[in-house]
Parts: C-alpha cells; sequence; structure tokens
C-alpha cells in the first residue's frame, strides 16, 4: 500500500519560466479546444485596443500640438479626429460584443468542461487517496480553483499580449522621435521585476502556509448549514467546538498573513520609491534638457514624448506585473496539473477478464494496514467462500469486518497475501469486470438528490428498467411507500432542489440502498450492515427475501445483529483483525466461545 501512494510532500514555490510557460499554454490549450471563437476573437480585440489607445493617444498629441504650431487647416484637424472616434466607436462595440456576449458563455462552457475532467480524475481515484491529507487538500485546491484561475491565466495571458503589443506601437512611436527614452522606461521595469518576483514567491509560500488552515476553517463554517447536521447542532453544544475551532483557524490565518504583510510592504515599497525616481525625476530633466537647451525636439515631440514615456514605462511596469501574475497563476495551475497526474493503481486497471459463472473467493495469508497506520487492520486471514455459499461475517466495532469487505470489492489492494477469484489473483482481473460481479450495500450508504429510481439505479433509468426498479423496491420493502409517491419512482429524493421532494427516514433509505443489489444480475452480494436501520420485521422479511432471490449468488453478510447471521451456511468471527472462530451458528453455539456470548447478550434484551 505505501508503495501505491507516491504522494510529493513538498509543493514547488517557484517554476522556471519554461515550466510556467508550460503551465499558461496548458491552460491555453484548453481555451483553444472548448472555445476557439472565443480566445480568438478576444486575441483580434487585444491588438485592436492597443494599436487604438497608442493612436488616440501619444500619437493624437503630437498631432494635434504640430497642426496648431503650423497652423494647418481646420479641415485637416477635423478629418483626423473623425478617423479617431471612428476607431474608438469601433474599439468599444468589438469590446461591448465580447465582454457582454462572448465571455458569460464561454467561461461556463470552461467551467463545464473543466469540472467534467475534474469529476472524471476524481471517480477514478484509489479510495486509499481520500484518506491521504495531501491528496485531499490537492483535490479541494484544484476543485475550487481550477475555473478561477484558467480566467486568470487567460486574463493575464490577453494582458501580457496586449502590454506587449502596446510597448510595440509606443516603442516604435518614441523610436522615431528619441529612443534613448527607451532606457529609462526599461530601468523602472528591471527594478519592478526584481521586486514583484519576490513578492509573488512570498505571497504563494504564505498561500501555502494558510491552505490547510483555511480547509479546517471552512469545513467549521460548512457544517453550520449543511442539513445533515441541523438536528445535532440544535439538539446540543456542539456548535461551540465548531465555533472555537473556526476562530482558532481564522486566529492562526491571520498571524500567517500579518506576519507575512510586513515583509511585502517593505519590498513594495522599495520598489515604488525607485519607478518614481526614474519616471518623475530623470525623465523630466532629460526632456528639459532636449527641448531647452539641445533644441532636438518640438513642442509637439515633447507633448508626444511625455505621455508616450509614461505610458511605455506604465505599460513595462504592467508587463512584469502580468509577468509575475503569470508566473503566480502558473504555480496554482502547477496544484491542477498535480491532480490531474496522479495515477490510480487499482481503479481503471486493465487485465484479464474474469472466469466464467460463480467462482470461489479465496483469502490466502491476507493482511492489511492502512496508509499511515502502524497497527494492521487485518492480520492473516485464510477464508474460502464456495459458490452459493451464504457468509456471515461478525465481530464488535473495530474488529475489521468493514475493510474486509472493502479488500473483497477490491477498493483496497491487501499488503500482504492474496485474494482469489477462482484461480486467479484479483489485482490480475480488470477492476471494471471484476465489480460488475459485486452488488453492495455499504453501512454508510448514501442517497442522493436525484429521483427513486435513479437512486436505485445509480444511473439514469433505462429503456425497459422501470418494471425492474419498482420489483426490486418491493423485495427490498418500499413497496407500500413507494406507492405513496403520486410521481412513483420519478420522486425525487431530499427537498434540496426541489419543494415537492421525499426526505426518507433512516429505513427507507436503508431499504432504498438494499433495493440497488436486487435491481442487477450480481453474482455476489456483500451487505453490510443490511438491516441496521430497519425495525425486526422489516428485517425478517429482509431476510427472506434476500434467501429467496439470491439463493443462485454468494452472500456475504456483515451483521452486529446476530438473528441476521443465523441463517448462514458458515459464520466468521473476528477479533483485532483475525478470524478467532468459525463455523455454522449451531457449531459456534456449542463451542461456547465469542459468537455465542456476543448472541446470548443480544438476546438477553429481548427476553426482558
Amino acid at each position: 500500500m505505501k508503495e501505491n501512494l507516491k504522494i510529493e510532500n513538498e509543493d514547488k514555490t517557484k517554476l522556471s519560466w519554461k515550466e510556467s510557460w508550460e503551465n499558461i499554454r496548458m491552460i491555453l490549450g484548453y481555451y483553444h479546444r472548448f472555445t476557439p471563437f472565443y480566445f480568438y476573437i478576444y486575441t483580434a480585440y487585444v491588438f485592436l485596443v492597443s494599436f487604438v489607445w497608442v493612436a488616440t493617444g501619444s500619437y493624437s498629441l503630437k498631432f494635434i500640438f504640430d497642426a496648431l504650431e503650423q497652423r494647418k487647416s481646420f479641415q485637416e484637424i477635423f478629418l483626423f479626429l473623425s478617423l479617431m472616434s471612428g476607431l474608438m466607436i469601433f474599439r468599444n462595440i468589438a469590446g461591448a460584443y465580447l465582454v457582454e456576449y462572448l465571455e458569460p458563455t464561454a467561461h461556463i462552457t470552461m467551467t463545464e468542461k473543466l469540472r467534467a475532467e475534474l469529476f472524471e480524475k476524481a471517480a477514478k481515484m484509489d479510495l486509499a487517496y481520500y484518506e491521504t491529507p495531501k491528496f485531499y487538500t490537492d483535490f479541494v485546491w484544484a476543485a475550487s480553483q481550477a475555473d478561477v484561475k484558467c480566467q486568470q491565466v487567460l486574463g493575464a495571458y490577453m494582458n501580457f499580449m496586449a502590454r506587449v503589443s502596446e510597448l510595440l506601437f509606443l516603442g516604435g512611436l518614441m523610436v522615431a522621435l528619441d529612443p534613448i527614452l527607451i532606457l529609462f522606461a526599461l530601468a523602472t521595469a528591471a527594478v519592478r521585476l526584481l521586486c514583484n518576483s519576490k513578492l509573488v514567491k512570498y505571497r504563494y509560500q504564505l498561500d501555502l502556509k494558510a491552505k490547510p488552515i483555511e480547509r479546517e476553517r471552512d469545513y467549521s463554517q460548512r457544517i453550520f448549514y449543511l442539513s445533515d447536521y441541523a438536528k445535532e447542532i440544535r439538539l446540543s453544544d456542539v456548535h461551540k467546538i465548531l465555533y472555537q475551532r473556526f476562530v482558532s483557524a481564522t486566529q492562526r490565518m491571520k498571524e500567517i498573513y500579518q506576519k507575512g504583510g510586513k515583509k511585502l510592504a517593505k519590498i513594495s515599497g522599495i520598489s515604488n520609491i525607485a519607478q518614481d525616481f526614474f519616471l518623475n525625476c530623470l525623465i523630466l530633466l532629460y526632456l528639459a534638457y532636449e527641448i531647452t537647451i539641445a533644441h532636438r525636439i518640438t513642442i509637439g515631440d515633447f507633448a508626444a514624448l511625455i505621455g508616450a514615456t509614461n505610458r511605455f514605462a506604465a505599460r513595462m511596469r504592467q508587463l512584469v506585473d502580468v509577468m509575475m501574475s503569470t508566473t503566480e497563476a502558473a504555480l496554482y495551475v502547477e496544484k491542477f496539473k498535480k491532480f490531474l497526474s496522479y495515477q490510480p493503481k487499482i481503479e481503471g486497471q486493465d487485465g484479464v477478464e474474469p472466469e466464467e459463472g460463480i467462482q470461489p473467493i479465496c483469502l490466502k495469508n491476507v493482511s492489511f494496514t492502512y496508509e499511515g497506520e502502524t497497527q494492521p487492520s487485518l492480520q492473516q486471514i485464510n477464508m474460502t467462500i464456495r459458490p452459493l455459499e451464504k457468509i456471515a461475517i461478525v465481530g464488535y466495532n473495530g474488529a475489521g469486518k468493514s475493510t474486509l469487505i472493502k479488500l473483497f470489492m477490491r477498493l483496497y489492494d491487501v499488503t500482504e497475501g492474496t485474494i482469489y477469484l477462482g484461480n486467479t489473483d484479483i489485482r490480475k482481473i480488470k477492476t471494471d469486470s471484476y465489480r460488475k460481479k459485486f452488488g453492495a450495500v455499504f453501512q454508510d450508504f448514501q442517497i442522493f438528490a436525484a429521483s427513486l429510481g435513479e437512486n436505485v439505479a445509480m444511473d439514469f433509468i433505462k429503456e425497459g428498467e422501470r418494471e425492474k426498479i419498482l420489483e426490486a423496491l418491493c423485495h427490498s420493502g418500499m413497496k407500500e411507500k413507494v406507492e405513496t409517491f403520486p410521481k412513483g419512482i420519478d420522486t425525487a429524493l431530499t427537498k434540496e432542489f426541489q419543494e415537492d421532494g421525499q426526505n426518507l427516514s433512516g429505513g427507507e433509505a436503508q431499504k432504498t440502498a438494499i433495493a440497488r443489489v436486487f435491481l442487477r444480475p450480481y453474482q455476489y452480494v456483500i451487505m453490510d450492515e443490511p438491516s441496521s436501520a430497519l425495525d425486526p420485521i422489516s428485517e425478517y422479511n429482509l431476510n427472506q427475501n434476500m434467501l429467496e432471490i439470491a439463493k443462485d449468488k454468494t452472500v456475504i453478510f456483515i451483521s452486529h445483529r446476530l438473528s441476521t447471521t443465523c441463517m448462514a451456511d458458515r459464520i466468521y468471527m473476528l477479533e483485532k483483525g483475525r478470524i478467532i472462530e468459525e463455523g455454522t451458528h449451531h457449531e459456534l453455539m456449542e463451542l461456547k466461545g465469542k459468537y455465542a456470548e456476543m448472541f446470548w447478550k443480544q438476546a438477553g434484551k429481548y427476553q426482558g
């Protein structure tokens, strides 16, 4: 198991320009693939805006001042201004079309595609990863930030293209008038680049420290408005604990950012002072010399160069900022890439097809230890389940029963030993094909905000499947309840999205979950505490239906309630991860061991 989960504990705080560009290119590839028209229109619009900005700004200033100095005709000035106005009108129309029409649908499309990729990846990850905090933090980060960061990357890229195109147009104008001024702007940009590179790195380090604490804070916050916890919160003082944890996490985050903010303020102050020195002092002195002493520039040139130089320097600073924000976004994209790079060892694994028919399941010297634990949950389990047998696995909490079921279903792989299906190690069998043989109801089953029929099918209801779903619900004891629903199996469960939805009781929810194993022609059925929420009569009816319907199946029961296990062909008693007793109900009662002790303790509750 520990070999399967090679998860890096160290996060990168700095990427090379090549790595940053590869991450940016990956996200731009999504836009190119999913929203190509929007992407190319946006790119063209950026160049249009840059051209219009330079033409209507610095170049217009030069033209107007020179025209006034040279006493050009009103008609020439009017035609020029009309042309500039036309350019601005066209730019504004194009911008409105892009921002108000194309952009919203493009962002929705991108979010849909990205979420689909994340959901698909998450659904295929091994269950073990979800018990690894590092993976879970990366997943939450990727899932919550992916679409926002993609928009940030696109915005940063387009800003970069805008700044570059503006600098090209402005630079061309400045080279034509006085190329020396470009050196002042480059010096300003160099200072900003150095300072901002430190700012970005340090901000990311702060976010990295704060993220696990933020997840802890968000958990406490989330619990207060989830219906699953509403009753316990109102009937106890547990909200005090949650609030205290929220306050504690918030305080720790505040301390992180307060401490880091001092360093950020110092770096930012140095950057701003240096920029003001180059721009406001040196450039103005140089231009004053050029016009008053050297007489190399005209009043129009002076007006154009003052505006162009300030704009050029501002755009250089913005270009540096964009490059830094792009680098910052690339660091977050690295998280997204890392999540997508996680490779499952079990889910979706290829292999041989399982043997036809119902085969025996054999466990040989099986042991299992959860990732990060030192004590094994199962030790040296040897068990053979014959075709069509009805097996019961019993034991107190923590005995290892549910862990054993997860191994049967290959949600985990054994740490030691081997599980065979027929003559084949299940690790060599194609995972999907192996799982299709098993139907399972877990102790911690879930009911989803979907229709009753979809909750049974765990899929869209296929043509010709409605009668089978109704039959499965009848076998699980839900017939009378379904008959009270006006929409039958199309009734929405939970009221989260529909006011006419139905909230099921614990027993009704369990019966719905049990109906899932009655629906499909599974060869092996696993029932993990199948009747824990049922009353005795419902439990008896369920057991009788299970015996009848599963007569041509292998059935594995896990139960605390030993009234369920009496019907089993064979019973295994687990304690501390080991099999301590094995036999029929009669044999184990004759043995007068732990099983018999558990049985009589439960029986005593009903004898008064």
